[in-house]
C-alpha cells in the first residue's frame, strides 16, 4: 500500500509505515502527479484535496488531521466514492489553552468579562466548558444546536454586548448560515468600545479588508488573530495593528498534534480493515515514545505557571521577527513550531495548600495543571 503523507503531520511515519510505503511531501505544493500510485493521502489543512488533486489516482481513502474539512472538496469524493475522515475536537484543549493564556497575557483571567462564544462545535464548546467552569459569564451564538446542548444559546446580535467575542466557526460558503466574511465593516463597527475580539477559528470568516479599515477608524477594538483570510498571505498592515497575531498555531499543541495523527490512524485501519491487534500495538508504542512524563513548573503563581507553560506573545514575537519574510514563513513558523505541552502535562510545585486561595486553587485544578493532593 501506497502512502502519500503532508511532512508536517506528527508521528506518521511511526503509526503509517509498520502498514504500507509512506512518502512525505509538504502539504502546500502537492499536485496530482504527487498521488498518481497512491493509495491513500494523509492531510492538513494547508492542502486543498478535489478533483484537481485526485483526478484518475487509485486514492481510495482521504485523511484530515484537522477538524474542519473546508479544504476538502466532499461532494467530489462522496462522487467518486473515496472514504474521508477528519480529526473533530483533537485541538480543543490547545485551543482551550490558547485562549487562557491571551486571557493571562492581557490580565483578565479573573476580570469575570461577558464573553460570547460564535461556533459551539467541538472547540467551541470546549472552550464555553472551560470559561464557565473558571467563573466568567459566557453565552454562544450557534444556529445548528438547540437547548439539549447545555450551553445557553444567544442569537448572534449579544455579540454587540459582549466584552470578549471568541469565533470558533467552520468556514461556509453556502447552506443557510454562511460563515464566510460573516464580521465585515457593518458587524465590526457595531461592536462594543473597548471589545476584545479573537479569531481561532477560520481566517475567512472576519472579512480582513473591513477588520484593517476598522483598526485604523477604531483604536478601543482588541483584537487577536491566530487565524487570517487567504493564508499565508497574511496583511502585514493587519498585522502591526491587532494586539496579538499567530500563524494559524491555536490548535499546536503537542497533545492536540499527536490526537490529529491518532485520530486519523484509527480511520484509516478501521476503512482498510487493519487487524486490531496490529492497530492496538502500533498505537500503544507511539503513545508511549510521544508523551513520555510529566514536566514541573516552579509555582509563583496563577498567571504565571499559565504564561509558563505557554505564552501566547512569545508566538507572535516570532510572527512579527519574521513578518518581512512573510508569506513564505509563515509555514515555515509552523512546521519549526516549538514543541508546545497542554497545562495537562505540567505538575505545580511546590504548591502551599495553605497560601494559595481557594479560588485560585480552583482555578489552577480547572486548568488540567497537577498539584499535591492537601493533607
Amino acid at each position: 500500500m501506497k502512502i502519500v503523507a503532508d511532512e508536517n503531520i506528527p508521528y506518521v511515519e511511526e503509526l503509517f509505515a509498520p502498514l504500507g510505503e509512506v512518502q512525505l511531501l509538504p502539504g502546500r505544493t502537492l499536485t496530482n502527479a504527487d498521488v498518481n500510485n497512491a493509495n491513500a493521502l494523509l492531510v492538513r489543512s494547508v492542502t486543498p484535496v478535489n478533483k484537481m488533486l485526485l483526478d484518475d489516482s487509485p486514492v481510495q481513502f482521504v485523511g484530515t488531521c484537522t477538524i474542519g474539512v473546508d479544504h476538502l472538496d466532499t461532494q467530489y469524493l462522496q462522487e467518486r466514492a473515496i472514504a474521508y475522515a477528519s480529526a473533530p475536537g483533537c485541538n480543543a484543549n490547545a485551543v482551550v489553552q490558547y485562549i487562557i493564556s491571551v486571557f493571562a497575557s492581557l490580565d483578565i483571567l479573573q476580570s469575570r468579562k461577558n464573553v460570547v462564544i460564535v461556533g459551539g462545535g467541538n472547540v467551541g464548546k470546549r472552550v464555553y466548558q472551560m470559561l464557565d467552569n473558571i467563573g466568567f459569564n459566557c453565552s454562544v451564538v450557534d444556529p445548528f444546536l438547540d437547548s439539549s446542548c447545555g450551553m445557553p444559546l444567544v442569537d448572534f446580535s449579544a455579540i454587540y454586548d459582549a466584552d470578549i467575542i471568541c469565533l470558533h466557526t467552520p468556514l461556509t460558503g453556502s447552506g443557510a448560515h454562511p460563515t464566510i466574511d460573516m464580521l465585515a465593516y457593518d458587524q465590526l463597527q457595531g461592536l462594543k468600545p473597548g471589545a476584545l475580539l479573537i479569531n481561532a477559528g477560520r481566517g475567512g470568516v472576519i472579512n480582513n479588508e473591513a477588520l484593517n479599515v476598522i483598526l485604523h477608524e477604531r483604536e478601543d477594538l482588541q483584537v487577536v488573530l491566530d487565524v487570517w483570510a487567504d493564508e499565508p498571505n497574511v496583511d502585514t498592515d493587519l498585522l502591526q495593528r491587532v494586539l496579538i497575531g499567530t500563524p494559524h498555531i491555536a490548535g499546536y499543541s503537542f497533545e492536540g498534534r499527536v490526537q490529529g495523527s491518532l485520530m486519523i490512524f484509527d480511520a484509516f485501519c478501521k476503512h482498510f480493515n487493519i487487524d486490531s491487534q496490529r492497530k492496538d500495538k502500533v498505537r500503544r508504542e507511539v503513545i508511549a515514545q510521544a508523551f513520555g512524563d510529566t514536566g514541573e513548573i516552579e509555582y509563583k503563581g496563577l498567571i504565571d505557571a499559565i504564561l509558563t507553560a505557554y505564552n501566547v506573545k512569545q508566538d507572535f514575537a516570532r510572527l512579527k521577527q519574521h513578518q518581512a519574510q512573510l508569506p513564505a514563513v509563515f509555514d515555515k513558523l509552523r512546521k519549526n513550531y516549538p514543541k508546545r505541552r497542554e497545562f495537562s502535562h505540567f505538575f505545580c510545585k511546590p504548591f502551599d495548600h495553605k497560601k494559595v486561595p481557594p479560588e485560585e486553587k480552583a482555578m489552577v485544578k480547572a486548568l488540567g495543571f497537577g498539584i499535591d493532593d492537601e493533607i
